[in-house]
C-alpha cells in the first residue's frame, strides 16, 4: 500500500536503519484504518520508529488512539485520571472485564506519555511525574474496585469504636519517589491502621479481610492477560518479605521496624509515600510521624550510615565486576543507583535535624542539599543533569518493548532507536555524553562515601594509639605516649585505658566492633584530656563505651559525630547520674544528637500525646510490654531534662516543672491504662443518689514535691487516692460486677504495680501513700466523704502543713473540684492557730534532730539550720497563720508562689519574699546537681554562709527564738 504524502514526508526524519520497520507499521495500520494528516504531523513516525510497544498499542487500539492524539499537546491531567478511577471503582463489570479495562487504559496513557517524551514536548521531570501519577490513579482504581467488591460481600471493617478502617497502599522505590520509569515494576506495601472486623452478614477479622483484598488488588494489576499487564507488583519490601503476611497493621509495622528493621530498609523507607486510596489525614500523619519517620531518621544511627555506604561501595564494585554491569545505566558505575545512594545517605544523616530533607523525591531533595556541609551549586547541577539524562535513557530503553531492562542495547537497530529517542546524532556521540555524566556521578559518589575519614585528630597520635592498642603494650608505654602529648595525669589515664583494653568484655567483641572501638579510642583520650578532671571524664566515659561494645552502631555515631562524642565526655565528667544512665541505657546516646529538645520544658499535654503514641500497638493484656514502654519513655524524658539542667538549657524552676509534668503525665497515662483494663472486665463503677444514676470518679492527689511542683531527680511520689462513690447501688455496671470499693482497691494496686515494678529499663517511681488518712493503718484508697471527715476531725498540724502542698494531678475533674473545696475549707477554718507555732517548732526540731547531717566542715542543704527545710517550714507557718484572713495565700501549692502571695497580702515584705525565693532557688539547683553527681546533700560549711545567715535571721524574726 502506498503511503500518503504526509507519511512519506514524516518518514524522511526517521534514520535510515529504522525506516523499513516504520514503513511496515504504516502499511499494517493503513490496511484497516485511515491516518489523518494531522496525526502524521504529530510525530507518529518518530513514535513508531522508536518503540515496538507504542506501535503495537496503536495497531491494536487505533480508534481510541486517533481520538487522543490531539491531546498529546498537553501533559496528562490529574482530573481526567480521577474521573477514570472513580468510574472504574463504581462499575459492576466482571473481574476479567475490569482487568481488560485497566490494561487498555494503562497502555493508552503510557503511549500518551511516551509520545510527548520522544517528540520533545515533555521534560524528563514531567515524564517521570506523569508515569507516577498514572500509577497512583491506576493503583487507586484497582484498590477502590476491589474494596467495593469486598464491602458488598463482607461489609466494612470497623474498629471497636465503630470507625471505618480502610486499607492503605504505601508506594516504595521510584513509585514512592514520584519518579517512576516507563516499564518499572511497582514496589508497594499494604497496611491498615487499626484492628477490627467487618460488619457484613459474613464477618471477617481485619487481617484476613485485608489479606483477601490485597490479593485481589495484585491480581487486577499484575496478572498477564491478552491485553498485557498494568504493573508488575512487588510486595517483598513488607515486613519479613515473602515469609510475612501480605498485609500488616500499623502496630505490626511499628513493631517490625523497631525490633527487626535493618540498615538497608532505612534507605528503602526514605522513598515511602501513600499512593492510595487516599486515607484521612490523621491516618497518614500516624503512619509517617509515628512509624516510618522515627525509623528512617533515627538520630543515633545517622552517622553510621557513612560506614554502611562505604560497605555498599565495596559491594557495588564487586557486583559490577561479577555481573559485568558496565553497560547497565541503573546498577553500573556512575549509574542511577549511585545518585540515589548519594541523596538517601545525606537524607539519613541530616534528615533528623532538617525536616525539609524528609521527602521521597530525589529531584526535590538534591537542591535542598546545597550548603557548606553537603554540596555546592555546581555539584548538584551536575547530579541533576546526570540523573535526568540517565532516566531518559532508561525510559527510552524500556519503551522499545515495554520491558524492565536497564542494559544499553547491543543490537544496531535498538541503538538507533535509543539515539533517535534521545535526539542524539549517533552511537559514539551518545556514549561520549553518557561517559561524561557517569564520571561526574562517580566522583560525587566517592566524595560522599569517603567523606569524614580525616576527623581532625592528629594522624601521628592516632597511629601511635593504634600501635599501642594492637600490640597489647604495658601501662608504662601508654603513660610515655600521653606525657609526650602533654596529657595531664597521664599515669592515671594510661592505667584506665590498659585496664579497659584488657578487660574480658573488650577482648570478646567482634571484628566490626573492634575496628570501631580502635577508631574511637584516640578521640576519647583527646577529649578526656581537654577536660578539667580528665581522669573522671575518662573513667565514666569508658563505663558507657563498655556497655555499647556489642551494639557498635553507637560507636559509629561517636566516630562520625565529634560533637556527640564531646558532649558525652563533658556530661560524664560533670554528672555521675548522666554517666550511669548512659551506661545502663545506651539508647539514651540518641538524645545527645538533638540539643533542640533540651532548651525548653515539654508541656504536659505534649508529653501525654507522645506517651500515648509510644504505647500504641501494645496488646491490652500485655502488661509487661506496656510497663517497659512506659519506663523507656520516662527514662528518656528524664535524661533529656538532666542534660538540659547541666548544660544550662533550663532554669531550676523549668527543671522542676519538667520533672513534675513528666510525673503527672506518667500518672495520668497509668491511670487511663489501669482503668481501661479493669473496666473492660467489670464495667465502670456507678452509684445512685436521690434516684440519679452516676458514674463514680477517681482522682490522684499529689503531696510533697510533686504537689508543690518542685520534683527532683530520684524523688518519690507522695500521693493519695480518692474516689467519690456514695449513696446506693455502689457497684460496677459490667457483666462481672464488683463492689466499687473492691474496684478501686484493684485499680490502685494495678497502678502501683505499673509504677514500681522493675523492668529492664528500671522502675518508674517509688510511691509513698503514707500521707493518706490514718497513714499505713488507713485504706489505700479513700472516699471523698471520709477524707473530709478526717480533715475536719482528726488531722494533725503536720497534716495541714502537708495539705498546703496538695493538688489533684490526674483523674476526675469533678472530684478534683471537690478536693480543692475541702482543702480550702480545711486550711482556712480548721487549723488550730492557738497551738500552730508550738506544733511547727516541735516538728522542725524533731526532724533536725533525726535527719540533720551537718557537721563542723559540712552543711546539710535540706535539714541544716538555715537550709531548705527552714524555708519550707517558715512559708508553711506563715500561710497557715494567715489563710483565714487572706485566702489567696493557699491558691498555689509551691513555695515560690506562696511567698509571692504572702508578700501581696503584706504578711512579709516584698524584699524578704524575694530574698527567700532567691536563696531557695540556689539551694535547689545545688541539690539537683548533687543528686545528678551521686553525692550526699551536703556542701562545704562556707559555701552558703550568707544565705544561711539570712534564713536563720528570718526564722528568728518570725518565731522569736
Amino acid at each position: 500500500m502506498t503511503l500518503t504524502a504526509d507519511l512519506t514526508d514524516a518518514m524522511q526524519a526517521v534514520p535510515v536503519g529504522l525506516r523499513a520497520s516504520t514503513q511496515r507499521f504504516f502499511e499494517r495500520l493503513l490496511d484497516e484504518h485511515d491516518i489523518p494528516g494531522t496525526v502524521a504531523k504529530h510525530g507518529l513516525a518518530r513514535v513508531a520508529a522508536c518503540s515496538d510497544f507504542a506501535a503495537g498499542v496503536m495497531l491494536r487500539d487505533w480508534p481510541a488512539v486517533k481520538e487522543r492524539v490531539g491531546d498529546v499537546s498537553a501533559a496528562i491531567a490529574a482530573d481526567s485520571l480521577e474521573r477514570f478511577a472513580a468510574q472504574f471503582a463504581e462499575s459492576d463489570q466482571s473481574l476479567e472485564d475490569a482487568k481488560a479495562m485497566l490494561r487498555r487504559e494503562r497502555n493508552r496513557l503510557l503511549l500518551h506519555i511516551y509520545w510527548r517524551d520522544v517528540c520533545g514536548a515533555a521534560s524528563p521531570d514531567e515524564t517521570l511525574a506523569s508515569l507516577s501519577l498514572v500509577a497512583d490513579y491506576l493503583v487507586r482504581a484497582a484498590a477502590e474496585f476491589a474494596g467495593r467488591q469486598m464491602r458488598l460481600r463482607y461489609g466494612e471493617v470497623r474498629d471497636r469504636d465503630g470507625r471505618a478502617v480502610r486499607l492503605v497502599v504505601i508506594g516504595m522505590g521510584k513509585l514512592g519517589g514520584g519518579e517512576l520509569n516507563f516499564s518499572s515494576d511497582i514496589d508497594i506495601i499494604f497496611a491498615y491502621p487499626r484492628d477490627g472486623s467487618s460488619d457484613g452478614a459474613k464477618e471477617l477479622a481485619a487481617q484476613p479481610y485485608f489479606d483477601r483484598l490485597s490479593r485481589q488488588i495484585v491480581a487486577l494489576l499484575d496478572d498477564v492477560t491478552a491485553d498485557g499487564f498494568v504493573y508488575r507488583t512487588d510486595t517483598r519490601l513488607r515486613p519479613f518479605g515473602d515469609s510475612g503476611p501480605p498485609v500488616v497493621s500499623f502496630a505490626a509495622l511499628e513493631s517490625y521496624l523497631l525490633n527487626h528493621g535493618r540498615d538497608w530498609e532505612r534507605y528503602a523507607y526514605v522513598k515511602a509515600r501513600l499512593v492510595g486510596p487516599v486515607p484521612p489525614s490523621d491516618v497518614e500523619n500516624d503512619l509517617f510521624d509515628n512509624l516510618i519517620n522515627p525509623f528512617v531518621y533515627r538520630r543515633y544511627l545517622d552517622y553510621g550510615v557513612f560506614e554502611s555506604l562505604r560497605d555498599m561501595h565495596k559491594m557495588i564494585a564487586a557486583e559490577v565486576q561479577r555481573r559485568d554491569l558496565a553497560d547497565n545505566v541503573k546498577l553500573g558505575p556512575g549509574g542511577i543507583r549511585e545518585i540515589e545512594f548519594i541523596a538517601q545517605t545525606l537524607q539519613l544523616v541530616r534528615g533528623g535535624s532538617r525536616p525539609e530533607l524528609r521527602t521521597p523525591s530525589l529531584l526535590t531533595v538534591l537542591p535542598r542539599l546545597i550548603d557548606a556541609k553537603s554540596f555546592n551549586d555546581e555539584t548538584v547541577a551536575a547530579l541533576l543533569a546526570a540523573y535526568r539524562f540517565l532516566r531518559k535513557v532508561e525510559n527510552a530503553i524500556q519503551a522499545i518493548r515495554d520491558e524492565q531492562t536497564h542494559e544499553l542495547p547491543s543490537d544496531a537497530e535498538d541503538r538507533a532507536r535509543l539515539c533517535f529517542a534521545m535526539a542524539i546524532d549517533d552511537w559514539p556521540a551518545f556514549t561520549r555524553l553518557l561517559s561524561e555524566h557517569r564520571a561526574a556521578v562517580s566522583r560525587c559518589f566517592d566524595e560522599v562515601t569517603f567523606r569524614g575519614q580525616d576527623d581532625g585528630e592528629s594522624p601521628t597520635f592516632r597511629q601511635n594509639v593504634a600501635k599501642l592498642w594492637e600490640s597489647g603494650c604495658p601501662v608504662e608505654e601508654w603513660r610515655q605516649l600521653l606525657e609526650e602529648n602533654e596529657f595531664p595525669r597521664a599515669a592515671e589515664l594510661a592505667a584506665m585505658i590498659v585496664n579497659f583494653r584488657d578487660a574480658p568484655a573488650t577482648q570478646k567483641i567482634g571484628k566490626a566492633a573492634a575496628e570501631r572501638l580502635q577508631t574511637f579510642v584516640p578521640r576519647l583520650l583527646r577529649l578526656a584530656g581537654e577536660r578539667a578532671n580528665p581522669a573522671r571524664a575518662l573513667r565514666r566515659s569508658l563505663s558507657v563505651v563498655d556497655r555499647v561494645l556489642r551494639r557498635s552502631a553507637y560507636l559509629a555515631l561517636l566516630n562520625e559525630n565529634r560533637l556527640a562524642a564531646e558532649r558525652l565526655v563533658r556530661l560524664c565528667e560533670k554528672s555521675s547520674y548522666i554517666a550511669a544512665e548512659l551506661a545502663r541505657f545506651p539508647v539514651l546516646l540518641d538524645e545527645l544528637l538533638d540539643p533542640r529538645l533540651l532548651t525548653e520544658p515539654v508541656p504536659k499535654a505534649k508529653l501525654l500525646a507522645e506517651l500515648r503514641d509510644s504505647d500504641r500497638g501494645a496488646e491490652q493484656d500485655d502488661s509487661e510490654s506496656r510497663m517497659e514502654r512506659l519506663a523507656r519513655f520516662q527514662r528518656g524524658q528524664m535524661f533529656r531534662i538532666a542534660v538540659a539542667d547541666f548544660t544550662g538549657g533550663l532554669t531550676i524552676m523549668k527543671v522542676s516543672d519538667s520533672l513534675t509534668w513528666l510525673a503527672e503525665a506518667v500518672l495520668e497515662h497509668t491511670l487511663a491504662v489501669a482503668w481501661a483494663d479493669l473496666a473492660s472486665k467489670h464495667g465502670e463503677p456507678c452509684y445512685e443518689v436521690d434516684g440519679k444514676h452516676c458514674v463514680a470518679g477517681f482522682g490522684i492527689i499529689a503531696y510533697g514535691k510533686l504537689g508543690g511542683l518542685e520534683l527532683s531527680y530520684g524523688s518519690d511520689l507522695d500521693i493519695v487516692f480518692l474516689h467519690d462513690s456514695r449513696g446506693k447501688r455502689q457497684e460496677t455496671n459490667g457483666a462481672k460486677a464488683l463492689d466499687n470499693a473492691i474496684f478501686f482497691q484493684r485499680l490502685v494496686r494495678r497502678m502501683v504495680h505499673f509504677l514500681t515494678t522493675r523492668t529492664t529499663t528500671g522502675e518508674l517511681y517509688e510511691i509513698d501513700t503514707r500521707l493518706r488518712p490514718s497513714g499505713r493503718k488507713g485504706l489505700l484508697v479513700t472516699s471523698v466523704e471520709a477524707f473530709e471527715r478526717y480533715q475536719a476531725e482528726n488531722a494533725w498540724t503536720w497534716e495541714h502543713q502537708a495539705l498546703l502542698r496538695a493538688r489533684p494531678v490526674a483523674g476526675s475533674g469533678l472530684l478534683a473540684a471537690e478536693f480543692r473545696q475541702i482543702r480550702n475549707e480545711t486550711l482556712m477554718t480548721r487549723v488550730r492557730l492557738d497551738t500552730l507555732k508550738d506544733d511547727v517548732l516541735s516538728m522542725r526540731a524533731r526532724m533536725r534532730k533525726e535527719l540533720d547531717r551537718s557537721n563542723a566542715g559540712a552543711f546539710d542543704l535540706k535539714h541544716g539550720a538555715g537550709g531548705v527545710g527552714d524555708i519550707e517550714f517558715l512559708v508553711q507557718y506563715l500561710v497557715l497563720m494567715s489563710a483565714g484572713e487572706n485566702p489567696d495565700v493557699i491558691e498555689y501549692t509551691d513555695n515560690i508562689r506562696q511567698l509571692d502571695a504572702l508578700a501581696a497580702c503584706g504578711v512579709v515584705s516584698a524584699e524578704k519574699a524575694s530574698e527567700l525565693q532567691d536563696i531557695y532557688r540556689a539551694y535547689r539547683r545545688r541539690q539537683h546537681h548533687l543528686v545528678l553527681n551521686d553525692e550526699p546533700m551536703q556542701v562545704a560549711d562556707d559555701e552558703f554562709e550568707a544565705e544561711r545567715a539570712a534564713v536563720i535571721r528570718t526564722w528568728d524574726e518570725v518565731f522569736g527564738t
